[in-house]
């Protein structure tokens, strides 16, 4: 997912430490626990009330995988409370920093690498960093070049497959297909987001659909958007060369006017799918420019809907 709001943090190369080491592509590593734990060691000894905790998070930490918009500011604003009691439980995780992130990220971006075919170097930049529980790691773009944001909280078995998903949107970015930025149209969105749900797939087969699929979602989720597939996939047609905000927030992290949450993911979920069984390969769907992504997907759709 591509959500990004922070204060203070400068994505320029100079600001990150730790190349990890070997052949094949390169990632550079940006570890912001430090500045977590100062926050947390700080609101412990205080006894911080829930303004003043909010304050020091402010202070001192102040990242949040929220979107630059109103939305997030009040989504940023509930999350320290929010996941404050869940901390002790992962506070010796979350003081290993990078070094608690399993598998290893440049392993898992070497396997995305293989699938993707980007015929160039690839050289990453990723920040680790303490979220509120929500899964959401994010990609963001920046001159071409992608900076994919881990959560270091969140429990082992699921970083695998999250760090497939954003490692997909970064090889994109840095293959210029996708700019990687929060304004694009709901049609990038759906593609974008779907090839990096099909690549998850294919790197985890022994994974159930639902176990990446229904994530930040509740429970049933894709039972729910199979039962509405036409409705859905007509909701996202129907925006789909709209790069507004708020539609772009309503089909990714709102409700879409079908009533089912996230309905960008499965609509691209489906249309990746759908070209994957008629000959694309992932390489081929990874180097769609976005500029074409709003006309391609609307193809497919109407193609899907016209077969049913």
């Amino acid at each position: 997912m591509k959500l990004l709001k922070y204060s203070g943090l400068v994505l320029a190369a100079a600001a990150y430490t730790g190349v990890v080491p070997g052949k094949g592509p390169a990632i550079e590593v940006k570890d912001l626990t430090p500045k977590f734990m100062t926050f947390y060691r700080a609101a412990n000894a205080e006894h911080a009330s829930p303004d003043r905790r909010f304050q020091l998070w402010k202070e001192d930490y102040d990242f949040a995988a929220v979107p630059p918009t109103a939305e997030g500011d009040r989504l940023a604003r509930a999350m320290p409370d929010k996941a404050w009691p869940n901390y002790p439980p992962v506070i010796t995780r979350i003081e290993k920093g990078a070094a608690a992130i399993e598998p290893s990220p440049q392993g898992e971006l070497a396997r995305v690498v293989d699938l993707l075919r980007p015929g160039k170097p690839i050289h990453l930049r990723l920040i680790v960093f303490v979220g509120g529980f929500e899964n959401n790691t994010f990609t963001v773009g920046e001159n071409g070049r992608a900076t994919v944001a881990i959560p270091v909280e969140e429990d082992a078995h699921d970083l695998g497959p999250a760090m497939a998903e954003e490692f997909t949107h970064a090889v994109r970015i840095e293959i210029g297909a996708d700019a990687g930025g929060w304004v694009r149209t709901v049609g990038e969105t759906a593609l974008d987001l779907g090839l990096a749900l099909r690549v998850t797939q294919h790197l985890y087969p022994d994974r159930s659909t639902a176990s990446f699929l229904e994530i930040a979602s509740e429970s049933g989720w894709l039972a729910k958007a199979k039962a509405n597939r036409s409705a859905v996939l007509r909701d996202v047609r129907t925006a789909v060369a709209s790069d507004r905000s708020e539609d772009v927030m309503r089909f990714t992290m709102g409700k879409g006017p079908s009533g089912l949450d996230r309905e960008a993911y499965y609509a691209g979920w489906v249309v990746v799918g759908y070209w994957l069984q008629h000959g694309m390969t992932f390489a081929q769907i990874a180097r769609i420019p976005e500029g074409e992504a709003p006309t391609m997907v609307r193809t497919a759709i109407d193609s899907m809907l016209t077969e049913q």
